[in-house]
């Protein structure tokens, strides 16, 4: 492992650990858009953003509880019978 890539490597995970997502969006964008980086880099930056994505599993069912309580809300102010 080359010293720019643990450079790169660390310092993703610096801020990740920091809990600073948007900087960690932005650096590993900046990773992967920049020509000279190596593959390493590239690989780190590509780990960093995919850690950041939701699982699907949790975006379906906030959206199913999201929509579950809207609908007891719309039956409740509608007189609930």
């Amino acid at each position: 492992m080359s010293r720019h890539r643990e450079a790169a490597a660390t310092r993703l995970g610096t801020l990740l650990a920091g809990g600073d997502h948007a900087r960690v969006r932005a650096e590993a964008r900046r990773l992967l858009a920049d020509p000279a980086a190596s593959e390493g880099d590239r690989q780190s930056a590509a780990a960093a953003l995919a850690s950041l994505r939701p699982e699907p599993g949790a975006v379906a069912v906030t959206i199913l509880g999201v929509t579950l309580a809207l609908v007891v809300a719309g039956w409740l102010l509608a007189g609930g019978r």
